[in-house]
């Protein structure tokens, strides 16, 4: 088999999976207007930052966001690294508010929180303590 040959096989699926994205992005439903498209959102997200932080080793990415209220974050653990010998060292921590909830101390998984009051809120890890901190602002 050619090169050439390759190459052309390979532009012509690129074409295809172009052209079936295309054509899945039609407009969908219609209004009493005219106008066609799907319809706007009831509500829109809660805020306009991120919903999704990491806990990592020895820090929270990010640690300090705003949200509005009624947002739900979740921390996932992402805080194994490499071993040098093909296998993973995961490092244990956890997301802990100073006003209570706590998703206890662990090496994988998530804990999500929703927020309903406005607020400032500050959470730490219970194994590092301060040098491990974060902060949500609710508004």
């Amino acid at each position: 088999m050619s090169i050439a040959l390759v190459d052309r096989r390979s532009v012509n699926l690129l074409v295809l999976a172009f052209s079936a994205v295309l054509l899945g992005c039609g407009g969908g439903g219609s209004s009493s207007d005219g106008v066609t498209g799907p319809p706007p959102p009831n509500n829109p997200p809660p805020n306009a930052s991120t919903l999704a932080l990491m806990v990592e080793n020895n820090h929270y990415s990010p640690a300090n966001d705003s949200v509005g209220v009624g947002a739900t974050l979740t921390w996932t653990w992402n805080s194994c690294t490499g071993d040098g010998y093909g296998g993973s060292v995961c490092t244990a921590h956890s997301v802990k508010f100073d006003d209570g909830p706590e998703s206890g101390v662990q090496e994988s998984g998530s804990f999500s929180r929703t927020f309903a009051i406005a607020g400032t809120y500050t959470y730490h890890c219970a194994v590092h303590g301060t040098a491990m901190a974060g902060k949500i602002t609710v508004k």
